[in-house]
């Protein structure tokens, strides 16, 4: 299983230790044990809602989760999770932060709600659409994103106005995940049977060609773009190529967290590493059986994780090692 370039440098120190006999802190009595490793920690949230959770977004420590049914969770620090109001019963299946306090949720028939509170109350907001919204980004300054089966909106007011951008193609294809690069104002949309968009203003936008998949999530690592979806797919946008990284492991790649340090699957699977899918060890994956996860959200060392019916759950790193006999 692979490893973190972080943990292959513990693991290293770690065997040397071991060859030479010596008692490691904190780590688990082994008898041949040459290799040790971090697991992850899964901590199940206790959520008011047992709809299937399809997006999760979070900015200063407050966390929002959407989903079937017009479903908002909610969560400021360290409290209780709540079950806000969302103002409509379509299914919300992207969330995103457009400032500290406005946040966007799309979905379902082109339903954009919008709060002004980080997640307290929601409105509806006319979007001018009824095609099916799967997914919104903003960038820093403001300017947001929604996606979806055959729709691009833009919003330069933080969600508050929604209209079609300057130039977009003809066929977009049934876009699923929306990034933002907010150090070059560059936008991406990636969906169904390969299709791939960029643009470097949110208002122009030209293809991809190139790409099969069925693309179901993006994010952002270092210059380049990470693209998840069916199968293992993995693709690396760099500098308009694509560079194929397809997992042997075909489990569907749902959500990544920038700098692909956190990937959450279809199977019930969070894998952790630097980046999750390096090949020189890429990091370690939950053990517990979980329902399909559909998105993942980086909060410091933690990450917080959705999916069916009502799963919330944050993962860590464990502090104590363990012995690695998953190849003895």
């Amino acid at each position: 299983m692979p490893r973190s370039p972080r943990s292959s440098r513990l693991l290293a120190s770690f065997a040397l230790a071991a060859a030479a006999g010596t008692a490691l802190p904190g780590a688990l009595a082994c008898n041949r044990c040459d290799l040790y490793y971090l697991p992850i920690e899964w901590q199940a949230e206790e959520v008011p809602v047992d709809a299937d959770l399809f997006a999760v977004a979070v900015a200063k420590g407050v966390v929002v989760a959407v989903g079937d049914g017009g479903a908002i969770a909610r969560q400021a620090g360290e409290g209780a999770w709540t079950a806000p109001a969302s103002a409509t019963d379509a299914a919300l299946r992207g969330v995103e932060f457009a400032t500290a306090e406005v946040v966007i949720a799309v979905g379902e028939g082109g339903v954009v709600v919008r709060s002004v509170d980080a997640g307290e109350t929601w409105a509806v907001v006319d979007a001018g659409v009824t095609d099916d919204l799967a997914a919104v980004g903003c960038h820093e300054a403001g300017t947001c994103v929604a996606a979806g089966d055959g729709v691009l909106l833009v919003s330069t007011d933080a969600g508050a106005s929604w209209a079609p951008p300057a130039s977009a193609p003809a066929e977009l294809g049934a876009l699923r995940a929306v990034g933002v690069n907010n150090g070059y104002d560059e936008f991406v949309a990636v969906g169904l049977a390969g299709a791939i968009v960029i643009s470097p203003d949110a208002q122009t936008w030209t293809a991809v060609p190139g790409a099969s998949a069925d693309f179901h999530a993006v994010a952002l690592t270092a210059s380049d773009w990470a693209l998840g979806g069916a199968d293992g797919a993995l693709i690396i946008l760099a500098n308009g190529v694509l560079i194929d990284l397809s997992q042997f492991d075909r489990a569907t790649i749902t959500g990544l967290t920038r700098e692909g340090e956190w990937m959450a699957r279809a199977d019930g699977v969070v894998v952790h590493g630097y980046p999750a899918w390096a090949e020189d060890g890429g990091g370690v994956r939950t053990e517990e059986e979980l329902p399909p996860l559909h998105a993942v959200v980086a909060i410091g060392d933690e990450a917080v994780v959705v999916g069916d019916d009502g799963t919330v759950g944050r993962v860590r790193l464990a502090e104590e090692r363990e012995c690695d006999r998953r190849y003895h």
